[in-house]
């Protein structure tokens, strides 16, 4: 089922209230948080175009723990170009690479497969299949990325097919030449695996080891395990995650391997999820005041209310719930993690380290 990338996540404002509530959902559980802790070597943020406000705020605010921000900016068009999404201006992801290369922080662009906010996999698997469009599309990417400045680019084509794997993985290899000819880098983010077989048929359109061979750093989204339209439950729960990272490590080098961490929350209503981002999660909380749980076998926060008669159940992302994960990375030796995504994020998280 695809789904509206902005759908329920969108800005909103934190009510007075919503602050009360983020003190007692930041303390959830939280013993030994905050404490001393070496940093990561990688930490990557990414910058969605339809809250590229808060997200740069954060970034700006947070610019010392990020090592990498990816701007959420472009897709592929069918003639095998990019193109900039929602009337984001090429210039001023370029002058963001500018101002943060001063930070030492790169800028990786994210290019994905997406039509009118919807992931579009007919558009994609055309362009890789046909030899001449594949070209195509791997000079416009290299061009991007020498014209503006960029420290490289990360592909994310999602919803793709078991048939496009070969395709998907020759494009990947070509691109990685290209951008290594110009001294540029290349991630490639996939889907979350916990097994060979994974865990839906999109698994099978990625090939681990020969994309780690191909790519810089292969970025492993281990989130949103639970989303509609299946039943309420943890976005990353723990046991689940550490399975996905034991698996990604017998194909994918530790030093390229970076593990996806998701910041947001579900609002669940039978099978149909709201995405929302934590701080519209407090303002939900702050609303309905429910009693706060914490789920230890996930290691996931959540809670229920009742809105007009209708039972809704939330589960999200906390610093808490993001520190297992981070420390995670950190017991496997991992490369980093990319959080998805800068903006509305629990401000906690950043105690990561000195």
């Amino acid at each position: 089922m695809t789904q509206h990338l902005t759908r329920g996540d969108g800005p909103r404002t934190c009510t007075s209230g919503a602050l009360a509530a983020t003190a007692a959902l930041s303390q959830l559980g939280s013993d030994g948080w905050g404490a001393h802790r070496p940093e990561l070597p990688l930490v990557i943020g990414a910058i969605p175009h339809w809250d590229r406000g808060a997200a740069l705020m954060s970034m700006y605010t947070h610019a010392r723990h990020i090592d990498v921000v990816s701007p959420w900016s472009y897709s592929m068009t069918a003639d095998g170009t990019v193109a900039t999404t929602a009337g984001i201006a090429v210039r001023a992801d370029s002058v963001l690479a500018t101002r943060v290369s001063h930070r030492n922080i790169r800028t990786i662009p994210t290019v994905t497969n997406t039509t009118s906010g919807e992931w579009d996999r007919d558009t994609v698997a055309t362009v890789l299949s046909d030899p001449g469009l594949r070209r195509t599309h791997v000079r416009s990417l290299t061009e991007l990325v020498r014209a503006h400045g960029f420290d490289g680019v990360q592909i994310d084509y999602q919803n793709l097919e078991s048939a496009d794997r070969g395709c998907f993985s020759t494009f990947v290899g070509e691109l990685g030449a290209a951008l290594h000819r110009i001294g540029r880098v290349l991630y490639v983010a996939v889907h979350a695996e916990p097994n060979d077989a994974g865990c839906r048929p999109h698994n099978e359109t990625t090939d681990y080891a020969t994309i780690a061979c191909c790519a810089d750093k292969v970025i492993v989204m281990a989130y949103d395990r639970h989303r509609a339209p299946r039943t309420a439950g943890p976005i990353a729960p723990y046991d689940w995650v550490e399975e996905v990272v034991r698996h990604a490590i017998t194909r994918i080098p530790r030093d390229k391997l970076v593990l996806g961490v998701g910041l947001h929350g579900y609002d669940w209503v039978g099978s149909t999820a709201v995405r929302l981002t934590w701080t519209q999660v407090m303002s939900v909380a702050a609303t309905a005041k429910p009693p706060m749980n914490w789920d230890e076998t996930s290691r996931t926060p959540h809670f229920g209310y009742i809105l007009d008669g209708i039972a809704h159940e939330v589960w999200f992302e906390n610093a808490r719930s993001v520190e297992a994960k981070t420390e995670l990375a950190r017991r496997h030796r991992l490369a980093g993690i990319a959080l998805w995504r800068l903006g509305g994020e629990d401000p906690s998280i950043w105690r990561l380290g000195p």
